[in-house]
């Protein structure tokens, strides 16, 4: 390959005085390789941490999104290109990326000629939903085209973009006070006591029994929504697991999947935006209703016998990955606990013979730790991505009664199903001295790659940023930071209704 320009290529962003204008460069140094697929030569270029194109057979070249206020009819973008850096050969196409599942599907090369004539479209914009009525959609500017006759590709190595809108940010503040319990009558009891130290909090909270006939989804969604229409809910918890009151069934790249997003939607069938902060209590009996909630209390009333820890972050991390591996994104969450909140950190890295192992992780939540987050494969009911393998044998053997409990993220295939026996439902049902988690945020069922670990990140980055009063806040605002970074907006899509938070909303979560 015949280098034309040398230029560089790491994504700053600089806002001009105009709120609606952006200055976009690109400034590291490209490094390129040439590869042969399917009898193709190709030219594979390496961006740093620039985002890219995710579309499947089409050229992989740089984009720069903003998550903005409007919908794509009323957002206006105008790109004025400074300065350009081109380059001969035919570009790399993006292929699917890998699933998270143990048992891999064979992946045929990908490349569509048809998308590499459409490259020099340079501005889409696409939309995601609304948050409370806010319309809310995703402007990509792509930043490469590719030229098929002269074999070309052009990179804008320095731009200004100026948009008639301005970026969406989940609100930090806001008067949020409204809880919507909805519940079987058998399980209800279970949540008197939260309900009580809820309303002793200033929240209002109104308890909703369903039973059949009208124990559906469209008599649960009609229930929600006139609590939203009529009361402006602002959390919602429904106890009972996916059989006891029923999940929608969509179709996602994970197959088949349970999930309540669309209870939450107020704006139609193009809205994948919740406008409610919710989760699930996984339940068998109205005990194990009130011992989960109990730990929320619990953890809002600070009333831990060991109060250290608090702020402990443990990062556990698979051997797997790439452009970011697994332990790269941990690490990078791990380094902003540590700016921020000047936290301990426990590393748990798969080829870490010596810690990566049941017994070390639970002497670390014995004494106490406010976030775990876990990056690798799942079964459903393990962490197979340690040196040892964490399933839910080794819950019950935890102490941490009288320690902080972790909220735990779970970038995994199937945990999160909402089921009994579900590694999450069995570390939030942990009884005795094991008393497991606090809340438990996973995927429902196979899940990919990097979207999820995006919204990991996310959720860290957007927390110790804003400093989110209530978990519901921080889990959207992760969400919607993957919303805005990753341009293929179908697996967007499927990382909202993949998701599924256990235990409480409008956990405090502010220290």
């Amino acid at each position: 390959m015949k280098l034309k320009l040398v230029t560089s290529l790491l994504l700053l962003i600089g806002l001009s005085a105009e709120a609606n204008q952006y200055r976009v460069k690109l400034n590291k140094n490209i490094s390129a390789s040439q590869q042969e697929k399917a009898g193709q030569s190709f030219t594979k270029f390496n961006f740093g941490d620039t985002e890219v194109d995710r579309t499947v057979g089409a050229p992989e070249l740089p984009v720069k999104s903003w998550l903005v206020r409007g919908t794509p009819a009323q957002i206006k973008v105008t790109v004025k290109a400074l300065d350009k850096a081109t380059y001969e050969g035919v570009p790399m196409p993006v292929q699917e990326q890998d699933c998270r599942c143990a048992t891999e599907k064979v992946k045929t090369f990908k490349y569509d000629a048809s998308l590499y004539a459409q490259s020099g479209n340079q501005v889409t914009v696409s939309y995601l939903g609304a948050y409370r009525g806010q319309p809310i959609s995703r402007v990509d500017v792509k930043l490469g085209a590719y030229n098929p006759e002269r074999q070309e590709t052009v990179i804008t190595t320095d731009a200004e973009v100026d948009m008639n809108t301005s970026e969406f940010s989940l609100p930090r503040a806001g008067d949020l006070k409204d809880y919507l319990i909805v519940s079987t009558p058998a399980l209800a009891e279970g949540a008197a006591d939260f309900a009580n130290w809820k309303r002793s909090q200033g929240y209002n909270v109104n308890v909703e029994t369903v039973s059949s006939p009208n124990n559906t989804t469209a008599a649960v969604q009609a229930l929600i929504k006139q609590a939203y229409n009529e009361k402006g809910i602002d959390f919602v918890i429904i106890i009972g697991d996916e059989l006891t009151i029923p999940m929608f069934r969509v179709s996602t790249s994970g197959g088949t999947t349970p999930s309540d997003l669309k209870y939450y939607t107020m704006d139609g069938a193009t809205d994948y935006v919740p406008d409610m902060f919710a989760s699930r209590i996984v339940a068998s009996n109205a005990a194990q209703v009130a011992a989960q909630l109990a730990k929320s209390v619990e953890y809002e009333q600070r009333a831990w016998g060991n109060n250290k820890n608090t702020s402990k972050f443990v990062g556990i991390a698979s051997n797997e990955g790439a452009n970011p591996s697994d332990d790269q994104y941990v690490k990078a969450i791990e380094a902003k606990y540590v700016e921020v909140l000047q936290s301990e950190i426990l590393h748990l890295w798969q080829n870490d013979r010596v810690n990566s192992n049941p017994s070390v992780l639970n002497a670390n939540l014995n004494g106490g730790a406010g976030w775990l987050t876990y990056l690798g494969h799942g079964s459903g009911t393990s962490w197979p991505s340690m040196n040892v393998s964490y399933s839910t044998t080794h819950i019950g053997q935890i102490s941490n009664r009288s320690s902080v409990k972790p909220i735990i993220i779970d970038v995994a295939c199937q945990n999160g199903r909402l089921v009994n026996q579900n590694l999450g439902s069995v570390f939030m049902k942990a009884e005795g001295n094991a008393l497991g988690a606090v809340a438990y945020y996973g995927g429902s069922v196979n899940i990919s790659w990097h979207p999820p670990a995006v919204m990991a990140q996310g959720i860290a980055f957007e927390h110790l940023t804003k400093r989110y009063s209530h978990l519901g806040q921080a889990l959207l605002a992760g969400q919607l930071y993957l919303a805005g970074k990753w341009t293929k907006q179908d697996e967007v899509i499927d990382n909202f209704e993949w998701y599924h938070l256990q235990g409480d909303p409008g956990l405090n979560i502010a220290f």
